[in-house]
């Protein structure tokens, strides 16, 4: 006989789908069966089914059903004498069903449940979320098995808006009977499906350390789920469910089985007093939305008899009795003085709140130059790339006709026209970014920063992108999964971002959802490729101290995405062997390293003292191109720059199938496009280097048709038709 049936809904994103797969194939499913319920799927997954040994039973619906209908069709499938439900973005940590099973097996208790945890990480790195403390999951301690039971079953550490949820519970299929989830219901479909089998549920057991991962998805544009839909109202949808089921409970209460729905109403209304606390106080203050104050006001009034005084503090005792009589004066009163103590206590806890503190409640304030324009280039750790060369060429044209301001955090760096130098973050920079009409960027802002309607953002970007950006990504392997959603806010923002080419247009306009004005005029860090002079070549060999005798590779690798110890910090491990490049060339060749601007480590060159040369710090990389006769690089932008000079590139890809299949994947095909040969081992290397004229003639006709693909804007001009267009 079968003991389990998992129900599975599924309508699209097979990665997700397959993180739910591989943590049920670390459960024990000898005697299950998994439902998957394939809800207008557009997706193959017929591949990925392939690759597990458990039961898989699958029934398709070409149309998208919805969930509650998926769930009712696997109730109808299910042999089990348990029922479990598992959402197909979601995924198990460890032996996490196995723990509830074999507590079922044993107890054969009406409703077995575990901890569910919301969480942006994809399943390799869940571990990391719950490293706090303050994420650390439950512990029972004096708590019986039903109070245990009951709070797990209403949830504290998922979204604040679901009450109640039937995932990650074993539930007796013969205590379901003939009951189904309601179909007519999108958003709360779980409320009235589990008020209405709780008559049948007598006997609840919550068990420690049973971990359910409740995905938040990390692209809200494209795959948006179910919690991320647009309800409307959010808060009124909410405290409307939650009032209905408050009803039903009530109604259950007076019919027996006190204790039972005592506990669920308890652990309810905790739930909704901390979202009244930390939801609908501030926005009953501050949203310009009336309804906070009309018929939101009115649901959450009646709700807050539910409240159990008994657990709330003296003040928040006379705020919940102010709001009960109706006494606005007071009720304001109170709330202002809860909400301004704990921005207080935030601002003066850490030096950047106040900092922020003071940049909106007053340099925010002040009047704005219009002639003033703030540049900032890789976090203000360089005078480099777009942004430098669009400054120069507008203090070269107008010179004190406008005011420019440099975030540099290293204010000694020498920067032509004198300009006014700022440290990021610091009070001066928030003063000048408030100032500034224009702000010059050639990333993403920080996401603290808040741009006036009257200023005016110009993203060049750093890069024609070779592998996946922002939503193109597929799983977020860095420190912060929830970077796809920063690249969606930061660019809502700009104003005009810069493109070299209509390749990259179409790729930014997709990897931020940005629906700006594009400018395709070339990129100006290019421009120095088509204008440098010879003397200006050799004052940057100068400056380096290289000797003049020896021709120069410059080796500059992107990071990755899985080599991080913090964010935006990234480890480099440096696979090219520099000893055997400099036995083999070092007669006729020096080489230059320059990692990625994220890469925090220090490289250790002095092995190879007068062959290989550390220039991570230089600030221009493109006076590196001018200096350099062959570019070695991997899956970073700089060969798409490079290739305006026409000159050799060589792709050392040692990781190619793992940064291909697994970590980023590409968005042209490497293997075929690409001017140049792609490289596994330091041997190839060599050997490519050493053959360069063949290689040259080799890839000539490529090297052609990728320069008229990606190169054909640049010619010099960029910085002058930014400025035209803008001006315009």
């Amino acid at each position: 006989m079968t003991f389990l049936s998992i129900i599975i809904p599924f309508d699209n994103v097979e990665r997700y789908l397959k993180d739910c797969l591989d943590g049920l194939a670390e459960q024990d499913l000898t005697d299950a069966e998994v439902i998957l319920i394939l809800n207008g799927n557009h997706e193959n997954i017929d591949d990925l089914l392939k690759e597990y040994t458990f039961n898989i039973i699958t029934k398709t619906f070409p149309e998208r059903i919805g969930v509650a209908k998926a769930r009712n069709e696997g109730l109808k499938i299910a042999k089990g004498e348990y029922v479990y439900f598992i959402d197909s973005d979601d995924y198990l940590y460890y032996d996490s069903l196995d723990k509830l099973v074999n507590v079922a097996k044993s107890t054969h208790a009406d409703l077995i449940n575990g901890e569910r945890m919301a969480t942006a990480f994809i399943r390799e790195r869940f571990e990391e979320r719950f490293t706090k403390k303050s994420r650390e999951p439950l512990k029972k301690g004096k708590l019986s098995d039903m109070e245990f039971s009951m709070r797990l079953l209403v949830g504290t550490k998922t979204n604040k808006k679901e009450i109640l949820s039937v995932l990650h519970s074993l539930i007796r299929k013969e205590c379901i009977g003939d009951t189904l989830f309601d179909e007519n219901e999108r958003f709360y479909s779980d409320y009235s499906f589990l008020t209405s089998i709780l008559p049948n549920l007598n006997t609840f057991i919550g068990v420690e350390n049973a971990l359910y991962a409740k995905r938040n998805r990390d692209d809200p544009i494209n795959l948006t789920s179910l919690n991320q839909e647009d309800h409307g109202d959010p808060f009124l949808s909410y405290a409307t469910a939650y009032r209905d089921v408050l009803n039903v409970v009530n109604d259950l209460y007076f019919k027996g089985h006190e204790e039972k729905y005592k506990l669920l109403k308890d652990e309810m209304a905790y739930t909704f007093f901390d979202y009244y606390y930390k939801v609908f106080g501030p926005n009953f203050l501050h949203s310009k939305d009336d309804n906070w104050r009309g018929i939101v006001f009115e649901i959450m009034q009646k709700i807050s008899y539910e409240f159990n005084m008994d657990y709330l503090s003296f003040f928040q005792k006379r705020e919940i009795k102010a709001f009960q009589q109706n006494n606005i004066k007071k009720l304001t009163k109170f709330i202002k003085l809860r909400v301004n103590y704990k921005k207080t206590i935030r601002v003066f806890k850490s030096r950047w709140r106040f900092k922020t503190f003071i940049y909106f409640r007053y340099y925010n304030r002040k009047p704005i130059n219009d002639k003033q324009v703030m540049f900032a280039s890789f976090l203000g750790k360089f005078y480099s790339d777009s942004p430098k060369y669009l400054y120069e060429y507008l203090y070269n044209t107008y010179g004190d006709e406008l005011d420019y301001v440099w975030v540099i955090n290293d204010k000694n760096v020498e920067i032509p026209g004198n300009p006014k130098k700022v440290k990021r973050f610091s009070l001066a920079y928030y003063k000048e970014l408030a100032r500034s009409k224009y702000w010059v960027i050639n990333g993403r802002q920080a996401s603290r920063l808040h741009k006036r309607d009257s200023q005016k953002i110009i993203s060049t970007w750093h890069g024609t992108p070779l592998k996946k950006l922002g939503l193109d990504i597929g799983n977020v392997h860095t420190r912060d999964p929830n970077i796809k959603k920063s690249y969606i806010k930061v660019a809502k923002e700009w104003d005009y971002l810069i493109s070299p080419n209509r390749y990259t247009t179409k790729v930014l306009r997709s990897a931020f959802a940005y629906d700006g004005e594009m400018l395709e005029t070339g990129y100006p860090r290019n421009d120095i490729l088509y204008n440098a002079t010879p003397e200006q070549v050799q004052k940057i060999k100068d400056e380096l101290n290289l000797p003049s005798d020896k021709k120069i590779v410059l080796y500059a690798p992107t990071w990755r995405d899985d080599e991080y110890f913090d964010a935006g910090k990234m480890h480099f491990n440096l696979k090219l062997e520099l000893d055997k490049l400099q036995e083999a060339i070092g007669d006729e060749y020096i080489v230059l390293v320059r990692t990625h601007y994220f890469v925090a480590d220090k490289l250790d060159l002095s092995p190879y003292e007068g062959f290989a040369y550390d220039v991570c710090r230089y600030d221009d990389i493109a006076e590196l191109y001018l200096i350099s006769d062959i570019l070695i690089t991997d899956y970073s932008s700089v060969f798409f720059d490079y290739a305006n000079l026409r000159r050799p590139i060589l792709y050392y890809t040692y990781d190619l199938d793992k940064y291909e299949n697994v970590l980023r994947g590409f968005y042209i095909d490497i293997h075929s496009e690409v001017p140049g040969p792609l490289l596994k081992t330091t041997e190839e290397v060599i050997d490519a280097i050493v053959n360069i004229e063949d290689l040259k003639e080799e890839y000539a006709e490529k090297y052609d048709a990728f320069y008229e693909r990606f190169c054909s804007f640049e010619d010099g001009n960029a910085s002058k038709r930014i400025d035209e267009a803008i001006r315009k």
